[in-house]
């Protein structure tokens, strides 16, 4: 038979037990007898650190081992051993390195936290003692180093029968808070010579008085706490004298005379009254720590192995002796006392390492620190400090740390630039929370070993290097640009406005760089990049600056998306911006941010209404007024964007201008694209010489539009285009002419014929007269085809375009013109694929029977576009690389941003290139898709493939150029050749 306990790391053990089983397994009737090391016996059982075991009287002491072993088998944790009296509250709730039971006692919640061979706290209401009935107890016994008892009565035997009574045997340190007692007797303590820690605590039991001589018998005390309790004048007289850490906190006592103790070590005494001290024959007290309302510790009544010393409510200027041994010294007083402190102060002190002096108004003279050569921090806070002597750091040669935040500090000694001359090894400087000037931190410039700088709170401290109002040249360096090993630069709350060039290019070692709440109003691109060194992380903290302008442009967008992508730099900003075209490529360049910049970068739109820049970005609302474009235009505003494809785009805004004909008087040549607003008029022809090269969107609604030329309508036929509440002619006359423009046509359901007919169901039924005409127009083709031919060819250079363009759509309708060979303009390859990545498996198909089949060259993004670009950019070069754009149509196309962000560009180059470069290539019927109004108004009137089709396979290569020659093993074919680029950028994501 074999009792197991656990570890802390979870592997079984031999369990710890205390005998303590009669015969019948019960806890009276026993004593002690010596442990014979032979007991071991075969049962796997050890008695660590046990000294004794308890058995019956009279013998049966294999019964009682048995007992104890059946225990231990059954779990370590506190079991109700009488139930009627003795009830479980719940489940043991498991914590962190804790188990916590509730336990009902006659009625009344008593509650054990405990970890095995660590600690047990138990926790009493009022009227409950260790000793009551029903209380819990440890199966198997619990032998831990700490034991902390709560609210909890003695009864009328010790802590020791308390404990007893639970199975618990505390071994090391007993902590007693709050005992329901008015004094705290020998009686109580009985037993626990064996402790070598106590803790007192009788913050809830304020009238708690400890009889003189109570802790006499505890032979073992290393270390002693009492806190709120009442102890007499010469208490400490009786307490054991090989005390080596001593904490006393709100005793009742004034005079503390400690000679008594012989190893006393550490000791802190903490009261609200004027306090005392005396230690003069103590050899081995290291550290004192004083708190007091006014405390009085003088040289002659200190020891001469004193190390650290911390005063607190200290008023005495006076030059220091029996110091000659301390290393650190702590001197906090009187918030808003006065004191000059002597020439050579400290000069005594000569081992002194870390001198902190704080809460106190304070005149620095001369020499203060002379002959103080071993000391490396010096602290002093909150001292009303206006001025530092100019020989401050004359022999401190080995600081490290300098700390004066908190001060009255504007301006460094007239020589200031010697004031840190001969520090050379100074780590960490901070100077917050003062009012510093910038002819102050010249000064810092010979600290070259600087780690961390904090000039932060300083509000009178405006920039440190001078601004420039070009954004590709940045500011200036600041007195700082010596400092390349700093690690912290820290200048929040201060009157900065402009990122210093040296912060971002020579401090390669930074980790942070706080600006927060500085006048920073403007960034421009540059001060989002900053050189590193290795794998070193830097955070540049904008937060809570005024800034309203980002400075980015087409020219260096991509960089600003690299640094921002950048894993080794963090830009916390947020900034309220006009969102207007100066903000395009701003916002192109933080419109691709990683999840980590996402969460620490937020850009607003100056109107609430318009959201973030992300949202003006996807709604094309970054617009600013433009009025040289139509000032000749009379009821015309006009505005221009950037553009990722066109460079700008120009918008003509002439609703309701009161206008007969399309205006004539814009600068269309001004601006590459434009987009034409033109609802609310009279307008009532719009000719092909009407319209700018380049037509991105056309808006005629409630016009008098009845009908267009073939040219016309031929450059219109892939152009967003409202024509609601026209008359238009859906009779044979303009009955083609009007189903050219069903792609493009976004307000169809709206569209009207003159007659009242929607103009969707005008389209779909075909009008019979219409019919008639055509058999009558072809049957007279067919007989004079030769002639129409001569004709066409004789007479097609005198022709007007419009008739031109009629005759040439007509005979290549018959068959009779020949398609005119694809010219070779430099394209890379012949079809770029769109696709979803759920889709794979049917693009693997594609690759298969196209590249290796037949020799057609395809552009796939995860293979051929080079690393470092932007995703906007790479769908733009690689539809502009390509001769045709098959688009995989498929429910994950329709879902994916990037995708249908592919299809736009696709779209916009077919219109901008007057050429059908756009294939869709749909998986499953389009009726089955939910497709939307852009989609479903191009399929109206251009075919498309059907994966299902059994002549897909010809049918694709119709639809497809002839193929060239393929590439030599060493030719370049990836998208943007011509460019290299640094940036390290995600794989692109398929599915939004």
């Amino acid at each position: 038979m074999k009792a197991y306990g656990r570890t802390r790391g979870g592997a079984p053990r031999p369990a710890h037990v205390v005998l303590t089983a009669s015969a019948q397994c019960g806890r009276n009737n026993t004593r002690e007898r010596p442990l014979l090391r032979s007991y071991r016996m075969n049962f796997g059982v050890t008695y660590k650190s046990a000294r004794h075991f308890i058995a019956p009287r009279g013998g049966g002491w294999l019964v009682a081992v048995l007992c104890v072993l059946v225990r231990g088998a059954e779990g370590g944790g506190p079991r109700c051993v009488l139930p009627a009296l003795c009830a479980p509250v719940g489940p043991v709730v498991k914590l962190p390195d804790t188990d916590r039971a509730t336990f009902s006692v006659s009625g009344l919640q008593v509650v054990i936290e405990f970890s095995e061979a660590q600690f047990v706290k138990l926790e009493c209401p009022e009227g409950v003692t260790l000793a009551s009935a029903g209380m819990p107890s440890f199966v198997g016994g619990a032998r831990v180093p700490s034991v902390r008892v709560r609210g909890c009565g003695v009864g009328a035997g010790s802590l020791l029968d308390g404990l007893a009574a639970l199975n618990v045997t505390v071994l090391d340190r007993l902590s007693l808070e709050d005992p329901p007692l008015s004094s705290l007797s020998a009686r109580h303590l009985r037993g626990l010579q064996h402790l070598a820690g106590l803790d007192l605590d009788g913050t809830g039991a304020p009238h708690l008085q400890l009889e003189t001589g109570a802790l006499l018998s505890l032979v073992q005390l290393k270390v002693l706490r009492i806190i709120n309790v009442n102890l007499s004048s010469d208490d400490v007289v009786h307490f054991p004298r090989q005390i080596e850490i001593l904490k006393l906190i709100n005793v009742g006592m004034t005079h503390y005379d400690l000679n008594h103790f012989s190893h006393l070590m550490h000791v802190r005494i903490h009261a609200e009254h004027a306090i005392s001290m005396n230690a003069r024959r103590l050899v081995e007290l290291r550290t004192v720590i004083l708190n007091g309302y006014e405390t009085n510790f003088p040289p002659e009544s200190r020891p001469s192995s004193l190390q650290e010393l911390q005063l607190f409510s200290w008023k005495d200027s006076k030059s220091w002796s029996g110091c000659s041994n301390i290393t650190t010294l702590q001197l906090h007083g009187v918030q808003l006392s006065e004191l000059a402190l002597p020439e050579g102060w400290v000069s005594r002190c000569r081992q002194l390492r870390t001198l902190k002096v704080a809460e106190l108004s304070l005149t620095l003279p001369l020499g203060l620190l002379r002959d103080v050569t071993f000391l490396n921090l010096l602290s002093m806070r909150n001292c009303a400090l206006r001025l530092l002597p100019e020989d401050l750091f004359r022999d401190t040669l080995n600081l490290t740390i300098v700390d004066f935040e908190n001060n009255l500090i504007e301006s460094l000694p007239r020589c200031f630039r010697n004031l840190f001359s001969k520090i050379t090894s100074l780590k960490k400087l901070n100077l917050s929370n003062n009012k510093l000037k910038v002819e102050a931190v010249g000064a810092l410039g010979t600290l070259v070993s600087l780690q961390v700088l904090s000039l932060s709170d300083n509000p009178t401290l405006m920039d440190l290097c001078p601004g420039n109002s070009n954004a590709h040249v940045g500011s200036g360096t600041s007195p700082l640009k010596a400092l390349t090993e700093l690690d912290e630069l820290r200048l929040g709350h201060t009157g900065v406005s402009h990122v210093c060039s040296d912060w971002r290019t020579s401090m390669k070692q930074l980790s942070l760089l706080d600006l927060s709440y500085t006048n920073i109003t403007s960034l421009s691109y540059l001060d989002f990049h900053y050189e590193r060194s290795g794998s070193k992380k830097l955070t540049v903290n904008f937060n809570g600056t005024p800034v309203s302008e980002l400075t980015v442009d087409a020219g260096n967008y991509k960089s600003v998306i690299a640094d921002l992508a950048s894993a080794s730099v963090k830009i916390i900003l947020r900034a309220t911006l006009p969102c207007d075209c100066l903000d395009y490529w701003t916002a192109l360049a933080f419109g691709n941010l990683s999840t980590q910049a996402q969460d620490s970068v937020e850009l607003l739109c100056r109107e609430e209404e318009r959201g973030s820049l992300a949202d003006a970005l996807e709604r094309e609302s970054l617009e600013c007024a433009e009025s040289s474009l139509c000032e000749d235009q009379e009821g015309c505003t006009c505005s221009v964007r950037p553009d990722l494809s066109h460079g700008v785009v120009a918008t003509a805004s002439c609703e309701g201008a009161g206008l007969d004909e399309m205006p004539s008087r814009l600068k269309f040549k001004e601006a590459p694209a434009w987009r034409l607003m033109l609802a609310h008029n009279h307008i009532q022809t719009v000719r092909f010489q009407d319209l700018p090269d380049t037509i991105l969107e056309l808006d005629l609604r409630n016009n008098s539009l009845h009908r267009l030329d073939g040219p016309t309508a031929s450059k219109l036929s892939t152009v967003p285009l409202w024509i609601a509440n026209n008359s238009l002619d859906c009779t044979c006359h303009g009955y083609d002419l009007v189903t050219n423009l069903e792609l493009c046509v976004l307000d169809m359901e709206q569209a009207t014929c003159d007659d009242g007919t929607p103009l969707i169901e005008a389209q779909i039924n075909d009008p019979t007269e219409c019919s008639s005409f055509v058999t009558v127009t072809v049957s007279l083709i067919s007989a004079l085809a030769l002639l129409a031919v001569m004709v066409a060819v004789t007479a097609g250079c005198g022709m007007r375009p419009e008739m031109r363009l009629r005759v040439k759509v007509l005979l290549l309708r018959l068959g009779w013109l020949p398609r005119r060979p694809e010219p070779d303009d430099g394209r890379r390859f012949d079809a770029f694929v769109s696709y979803a990545h759920e889709d794979e498996a049917v693009v693997e198909e594609l690759v298969k029977r196209l590249e290796v089949g037949h020799g057609y060259r395809l552009c796939l993004h995860y293979r051929d576009w080079p690393p470092g670009e932007w995703i906007h950019v790479q769908i733009a070069a690689s539809v502009q690389a390509a001769r045709r754009t098959l688009i995989v149509v498929s429910r994950h196309f329709l879902r994916s941003k990037w995708a249908r962000q592919e299809f736009r560009q696709a779209h916009a180059a077919a219109l901008r290139d007057v050429t059908p470069r756009l294939v869709l290539l749909f998986l499953e019927p389009p009726h089955r898709l939910p497709l939307d109004a852009e989609l479903r108004s191009y399929i109206r009137i251009n075919t498309y493939l059907l994966w299902t089709d059994p002549w897909f396979w010809h049918k694709l290569k119709l639809a497809l150029p002839p193929p060239r020659l393929l590439p030599t093993p060493f030719e370049d074919v990836s998208v943007n050749k011509a460019e290299s680029s640094p940036l390290q950028v995600a794989p692109r994501p398929q599915s939004a």
